[in-house]
Parts: structure tokens; sequence; C-alpha cells
């Protein structure tokens, strides 16, 4: 069982407390930060509420374990060129450098995240071997047999012209490269649920789910071979109901947290 911090009051939510104070304990160099206009997908608390769950640089479940986990199978080294399309603030990358000795060539389309990831690379471990850009799906311009491995993990459905990107990606890759895509998709052709339409409504940002099938078809129509297909929702879930039991036990166990309105 997990055991939840306590209920707030709206008078202990109201409460006059300074918007920079450390909530994470000593040592954790996460703040929250108030910001004039926070980004409505990724505003700064939430990204640092984030790693404080999910681990410095992580964004979702697993860290560098199920980073590693994933990217097994591609074969890596250090002499190959690797494209990830999925950067975020960087955390993901670093744990396939480290692991690998590969150059990242990251490429993050939230502003927010990319700023941010400015700061968060350079405080873990090889994170100077991920190259951090901007970009736009819809004005990126790869080169042509560039890449041995692309990667994008959670975020083609963000984007909506993915034909083009997958085009684009394509076009990037050596002959035998490598692309290595996971995403978020409908179980069935049937329309959404309430409750997933609740979930894509309040991202603050357009979300078109694709099926399985529907990946399928975009891929093979740009000669793709599909060697690996893998449902991994329950292992998803799993990771993050662990994930976010180490958090609250981090937080029960340092009850300097949980003093203030912002902590908890």
């Amino acid at each position: 069982s997990i055991a939840l911090p306590a209920t707030m009051s709206l008078d202990d939510l109201m409460a006059d407390e300074p918007a920079t104070r450390n909530a994470s304990g000593e040592g954790a160099g996460l703040e929250f930060e108030e910001e004039a206009v926070p980004d409505p997908v990724w505003p700064r608390a939430k990204v640092e509420i984030a790693q404080r769950v999910f681990g410095r640089g992580f964004l979702v479940p697993g860290g560098d374990e199920q980073v590693i986990n994933v990217v097994k199978s591609l074969g890596l080294d250090p002499v190959q060129s690797v494209l990830d399309l999925s950067m975020g603030i960087g955390g993901p990358g670093a744990a396939v450098a480290a692991k690998y000795g590969v150059w990242i060539t990251g490429y993050e389309r939230n502003p927010a995240l990319f700023d941010i990831a400015a700061t968060v690379l350079p405080t873990i471990k090889s994170g100077d071997q991920v190259r951090a850009n901007f970009y736009d799906p819809d004005t990126l311009d790869l080169p042509r047999k560039k890449f041995d491995v692309v990667i994008s993990s959670e975020d083609m459905h963000r984007v909506q012209d993915r034909i083009a990107l997958i085009g684009k990606i394509r076009n990037s890759l050596k002959d035998w490269g490598q692309f290595l895509l996971s995403d978020y998709v409908l179980p069935d052709e049937n329309p959404p649920s309430d409750r997933l339409l609740t979930w894509m409504r309040n991202r603050g940002e357009p979300v078109t789910l694709w099926t399985r099938e529907q990946y399928e078809v975009a891929l093979a129509n740009q000669g793709m071979d599909i060697r690996v297909v893998r449902d991994e929702s329950k292992q998803f879930a799993e990771l993050i109901r662990r994930d976010f039991a180490e958090f609250v036990n981090a937080l029960n166990a340092n009850k300097a947290v949980t003093e203030t309105p912002v902590g908890r």
C-alpha cells in the first residue's frame, strides 16, 4: 500500500510560501520557479515534479534501466550516429550515450523543454554527449542518409503531419539504418472513450492518436521493414506505479518536504 501525503485545505494551498523554496530535500538541485507565462504543456513546476518522480533528466517512467532495455536490440556502438527526435530534457539520450559511448543528436520541439535541457544536460552523466537542437516537425530538414539509428519515444502523437515526418526520417537513415518508434496508440478503430477524449483535451496542444495498424501502414508505405512490434502497456503502467511509489516513500521519509504547501 502507498501512504500519500495528507490532503491539503484551501487555506494551506493559498498560504504565502516563497516560490523558489527547494521542496525536494537537500542537494536535489531542483526548485519550483514562478513563471510569468508558463508553457501550456510543460510548465516548470510540472517538469520538476516529473524529475522527482522519474529521475533527473526524465519525464517518463523507468529511468536509465528502462531506456537501455528498450534500445539494447539496436546493437549500438560508438561509431554509429544516433538521432533522438524526442529528446525531452536529455535524460534518456544521456543514458544511451553513457552505456554505448555514442553521440546523440537530440531534437526537441517544445521550447520550454529545450530551454530546461540546457541546464539539465551538464548535470547528468554523459550529458555532454547529447547535442541539443530545437526543431519544428513541419519545417524540419534532415540530411539524407546521415543516421544509423533514429529514435522517437512517446512523441509522434503530438505531430500533426506525421506521414511527412516519417518520410523525412526514412530519407535520413542509412541503407541499413534502424528506426525505433514508441507511442501511445488507440486499441482499435472505434472512437476514443470519453475518458481518453478528456485526456486529449487537457494536453494543452493538439493530439491525434493512431492505431498500431495505421503506424504499420505508414511505415510500410515508406519502404520500411517492420521487424518487431510490441505492446508494452502493462510494463509501462507498472513502471509508473513503481516510480510513483518510490517517490511517495521518499516524501514520507523527509518530513521537511511535506511541511510546506508547495512541497505537499
